[in-house]
């Protein structure tokens, strides 16, 4: 890997304060539009953690577009009704081991 390439060039900071993204009106995952407020910065207005009312994705509005924002999430990674119609169930969590 060059020096230009390196991870760190291809990081991109979250932006914070007053240019934070807004509130979303949607789940940037899901398109889904019943997000929840679940925390909020100390300091007032610097970021918001918010989550989607059906499937519980979770983010921050400091971290970047491609989490925060449905046209720039990853088209890969995006879920469609039917996707989530069409997906396994997950499994359950097997009991606590209790030890001797």
């Amino acid at each position: 890997m060059a020096d230009s390439d390196s991870l760190h060039d291809h990081v991109t900071e979250p932006v914070t304060g007053p240019l934070a993204a807004p509130m979303a009106d949607c789940c940037p995952r899901c398109a889904f539009e019943a997000v929840d407020t679940l925390h909020t910065s100390p300091v007032p207005g610097v970021w918001e953690v918010l989550q989607c009312r059906r499937r519980l994705y979770t983010w921050r509005t400091t971290e970047p577009a491609r989490r925060t924002r449905r046209e720039a999430y990853p088209e890969q990674f995006r879920m469609t009704p039917q996707d989530i119609e069409n997906a396994p169930e997950v499994p359950a969590l097997p009991p606590l081991r209790i030890s001797a």
